[in-house]
């Protein structure tokens, strides 16, 4: 839920009817605007009548400290994400340093760009003695926007986002690091001012349930089901050494305990399966199937919710890719940097990735149609899911670490169709999903920045959001775009 209050001028010799009239028009107008993006908005100026006071013959806006307290109170107690102040004119300052110490969230300072009122000089006077006063976090880093009512809708997607990813867990199927990596371990105290809790489960729960399904008769019902279901939406390439018909039963028994668990869990906004080595060697079959269906909006038991999914107990990982999925409503790629050069980054997950990258549709069964299961080039056994992602407008983010400081890396991207030529040159994985994307840098710049081996991406212009985010974290983001920024980090 994002509130917006409006405040005025409350002087009593300053009172005017026509200026009160048209806050009443620009706080309405803005409300409309948010709610028909699809946010819950909370009318702070409704809450307490004051459009009746208008009606009245008195101030529309908020007038009084008594009111500033009671505005701030109220949005505190409301399970707002974010503030938006409505400074379209002129107000004394400690009114809204009044409501900011009580609500205690993000806070925007907005006015239009009307130049009948003085929205200028009151956002930079408001916003002066925020930071002045600096009564809390919220009053040192609140944004200023003027006229932009999309950057308004961009600040509003990021503080939800913000606020969902501090309510819900991430659900963590064996401890890191995986393979050696050393950039999967992680801070996970200090995350918790991003992330609300790790919940962190061996992988033996997995094998265990998995070997149930496969074992009890009755159980395995729900096997054979989704056994058939897969093998008559996607092509399958069975083999007699990976992808036998018995190997991607016991996928499917891990991906059915991997939902099971799951779903015993409360508010957990995103997951990440560790595999390596004790599912892919020891157990013997890669889970593959986890990181392709849970981020997709169906499978063999019908319609289900879209969770982000990861790999190798990838901490930062997990969390760009839920943070792409709140920001987007979209269900997020992640992968591996599989190959960069001068024009061209190929993202490649080891085995799959969301099943919605097959032809970004927002039918199921036609991203389901464009995917062959065949056998993986790794593990004792199992398939991968192989699709190759159309070209598209994509946002690229990736959490990272360097130095024990968090920067947010991103970058708006051009997908790249997948030639016959750049087919022909695949080897190792060609059977895993590829993207390709056009290279923001050269490909040694790109390298040096990356702070990991994996990214997460969705469709569509994010970056804006992606900006706010970082504030709101109180972390460097790095546009890889901008090489004024990249050289900085760089240097730095």
């Amino acid at each position: 839920m994002i509130a917006v209050v409006t405040f005025t001028d409350p002087r009593p010799t300053a009172l005017s009817i026509e200026r009160e009239k048209a806050l009443m028009e620009k706080h309405s107008t803005l409300i409309e605007e948010l709610r028909k993006a699809g946010f819950e908005v909370l009318d702070v100026n409704e809450r307490l009548g004051k459009y009746e006071a208008l009606e009245a013959g008195r101030n529309f806006g908020i007038d009084s400290m008594e009111e500033s307290f009671r505005a701030g109170q109220m949005i505190a107690g409301r399970g707002v994400s974010g503030v938006i102040a409505g400074i379209w004119h002129w107000t004394e300052s400690n009114l809204v340093t009044a409501m900011v110490r009580e609500a205690k969230r993000p806070l925007l300072l907005y006015a239009d760009d009307d130049p009948a009122w003085a929205g200028t000089t009151c956002v930079t006077s408001v916003g002066a003695s925020l930071w002045e006063s600096s009564v809390n976090e919220y009053a040192l880093n609140h944004v200023r926007l003027k006229g932009d009512v999309e950057k308004v809708k961009a600040w509003a997607r990021a503080v939800e986002a913000v606020a969902r990813l501090s309510r819900k867990s991430l659900l963590l199927w064996g401890a890191p690091y995986t393979l050696g990596m050393e950039h999967l371990m992680d801070d996970l105290p200090r995350l918790k001012r991003i992330v609300g809790d790790f919940i962190m489960l061996d992988q033996y729960v997995l094998v265990r349930r998995a070997e149930k399904l496969l074992s009890d008769e009755k159980l395995r019902v729900r096997v054979e089901e989704f056994y058939d279901w897969l093998t008559q939406e996607t092509t399958v390439e069975f083999d007699d050494i990976m992808l036998t018909p018995e190997a991607l039963r016991r996928q499917i028994a891990i991906y059915l305990a991997a939902k099971e668990s799951w779903g015993e869990q409360a508010d957990v906004s995103a997951v990440s399966i560790k595999c390596q080595p004790e599912l892919s060697e020891v157990y013997g079959v890669t889970a593959c199937l986890i990181p392709a269906l849970f981020p997709f909006s169906r499978d063999a038991e019908g319609k289900k919710e879209v969770i982000p999914a990861t790999c190798e107990g990838d901490v930062k990982g997990t969390i760009s890719s839920a943070l792409l999925f709140y920001l987007s409503g979209k269900p997020p790629l992640f992968g591996d940097i599989k190959y960069v050069d001068d024009e061209v980054v190929m993202i490649a997950n080891c085995g799959a990735s969301s099943l919605y990258y097959a032809r970004l549709s927002e039918n199921p069964e036609e991203n389901l149609k464009a995917t062959t299961i065949q056998g993986q080039c790794q593990g004792a056994s199992g398939g991968a899911l192989t699709y190759r992602t159309p070209p598209a407008e994509f946002t690229v983010a990736r959490l990272i670490r360097r130095g024990g400081e968090y920067y947010i890396l991103y970058f708006l991207a051009e997908g790249v169709e997948i030639t016959e030529d750049m087919e022909s040159k695949l080897k190792w994985g060609k059977q895993w999903p590829h993207t390709a994307i056009k290279n923001p840098l050269d490909k040694e710049t790109f390298i040096s920045a990356m702070g990991a081996n994996h990214l997460s991406l969705v469709p569509g212009n994010y970056t804006e959001e992606l900006r706010f985010t970082a504030r709101l974290w109180g972390v460097k983001a790095i546009n890889l775009e901008d090489s004024r920024e990249v050289k900085s980090f760089l240097e730095g």
